[in-house]
């Protein structure tokens, strides 16, 4: 009988001792460290828009910005009632939340995936600086990052140009201008 004993001990105390660490793991979330990534998918057609010199308070960026002004073509005239805030779409801050995802919905609907780049394989992420007046018309359209295929930095830049104009900032947020970086996701899905 003592061999026995001596057996079922060992196996007792594994037993508890792996039944402790499951219940310690299965109480711990590891996710709460995982950013939620936030990813628009936009598809354009062939017309490309007519591109416009970048305004002078833009900076650019490796010398090849690119921009799309808006179609008023109207100068702003900056006093000290001018504010202007810069967000990311992408972004979980809750005071834009509502806004953002009127955005997000806009832009969504128009959004293809341009036929020369999808006939190419092209992939690629494209982030763009998307400018909006206090009225919702649209300020400007900077490319800030390319993703290396002229057809999908133009149709980043043309589906912004195409949802303009916007709803008009609200009132809450006392902003002349509100810009907005987001990121288009070009993956061919197999």
């Amino acid at each position: 009988m003592d061999t026995k004993k001596a057996m079922i001990w060992p196996v007792i105390i594994s037993v508890c001792i792996h039944l402790t660490l499951l219940a310690v793991t299965g109480t711990i979330d590891l996710r709460d460290h995982i950013k939620p990534v936030d990813v628009i998918s936009v598809s354009i057609k062939e017309p490309e828009p007519e591109e416009k010199p970048a305004p002078k308070k833009e900076n650019k960026i490796k010398g090849k910005t690119k921009s799309v002004q808006s179609k008023k073509g109207k100068e702003v005239n900056v006093n000290d009632d001018w504010r202007e805030e810069t967000i990311d779409l992408g972004s979980s801050d809750e005071k834009y939340g509502s806004y953002k995802t009127k955005i997000k919905n806009k832009i969504n609907r128009i959004w293809e995936y341009p036929l020369k780049a999808l006939e190419k394989n092209e992939e690629g992420i494209v982030v763009v600086k998307i400018s909006i007046d206090a009225d919702g018309s649209l300020a400007g359209a900077t490319l800030m990052s390319s993703s290396g295929y002229a057809e999908l930095d133009d149709g980043a830049l043309s589906v912004v140009q195409a949802a303009a104009p916007f709803e008009p900032l609200p009132e809450i947020y006392n902003l002349s201008r509100l810009h907005i970086i987001a990121s288009f996701n070009y993956k061919i899905m197999d």
